[in-house]
């Protein structure tokens, strides 16, 4: 009898050392696979395919800046070193908006520009979490300052200058300012394009880099896209493809030549720059990137009729 009581004690003792190893390993083991909190939320949440900002000059040298990211933000940034001054990109929706410049290679507070671009993306998510209506999104000339301010609810939003310019420029402050108008006012709320700005003095009245490029030739035909397949790829202009750069393929237009594309079916344009051949189908006479379709609102369809402006350098 003696001898079966130590046995079941063994036994008990056995059951319950083993019983606390495997406790002991489950609790490490869910300490493992529970996330921390230390890692930002914003790092967390970047759509992994993005891997760089809008302009080729970026692709060397970046880096994600933004706030804790919530469910309904909507806009973020990168912040980067052009040469030794700083510089932002602002993204709605993963679509480049706004590119921030330092003024005369300063860094003061008020020029900073990734305090600046920060400052406009809190606006912007914030806009966005109250609901508003994109239709209150409006760009004027004033006056006054001589400057092309794009508005909300007749309250300053960002004011265009030589410092503050849309990603993928025109070099035409006055065309700058009614795209990025446009693109705020689709991706924010799908509001109708704006075709005119409101104010906006008359030819002569304004110097010459705010007039509107000419057209140099008008082409008309099929567009469709490319992107995720070739993202990171390099381009035969020699530039890494970024399917959220602006930018296309043509057969046989010059490297860097910025081409209008209007989608024939909604009316919606988009200025592209031309660092790829293609596309190879006959009857196809440009291959958008991702970024662009988008904006044209072609993505779904694949294809579409499209008018092509050859702008002047």
């Amino acid at each position: 009898m003696n001898q079966r009581f130590g046995i079941s004690l063994t036994a008990t003792l056995l059951a319950t050392a083993l019983g606390t190893t495997v406790s002991n390993t489950i609790s490490a083991t869910k300490a493992v696979a529970t996330p921390t909190d230390d890692k930002p939320k914003a790092i967390e949440q970047q759509p992994e395919t993005i891997a760089t900002p809008s302009l080729s000059i970026l692709r060397e040298n970046k880096y994600f800046r933004g706030r804790k990211s919530q469910e309904n933000s909507l806009a973020h940034i990168y912040s980067y070193q052009l040469g030794n001054s700083p510089a932002a990109t602002l993204y709605v929706r993963n679509i480049p908006i706004f590119t921030f410049l330092s003024a005369n290679n300063g860094i003061e507070a008020e020029n900073n520009p990734v305090q600046q671009a920060t400052a406009l993306t809190d606006r912007l998510n914030q806009l966005n979490r109250e609901n508003f209506d994109a239709e209150t999104i409006t760009v004027s000339w004033n006056e006054e300052h001589k400057s092309y301010i794009i508005n909300v609810d007749n309250q300053e939003l960002v004011k265009m200058s030589k410092t503050i310019i849309l990603a993928d420029t025109t070099k035409n402050i006055a065309q700058d300012a009614i795209q990025a108008t446009n693109r705020l006012r689709r991706l924010m709320g799908n509001a109708a394009p704006l075709k005119e700005i409101a104010g906006r003095p008359k030819s002569g009245l304004i110097s010459p880099e705010m007039e509107q490029k000419r057209v140099t030739q008008e082409i008309r035909g099929i567009a469709s896209w490319y992107g995720p397949g070739f993202h990171g790829r390099r381009s035969a202009s020699g530039e890494r493809f970024n399917q959220y750069d602006l930018t296309a393929a043509h057969r046989n237009l010059p490297f860097g030549t910025r081409v209008r594309v209007t989608n024939l079916n909604n009316g919606r344009s988009v200025t592209v720059r031309i660092t790829d051949r293609g596309p190879y189908s006959r009857r196809r006479i440009i291959d958008l990137s991702t970024a662009a379709a988008r904006e044209i609102q072609m993505v779904r369809s694949g294809v579409a009729p499209v008018k092509l402006e050859v702008l002047e350098d």
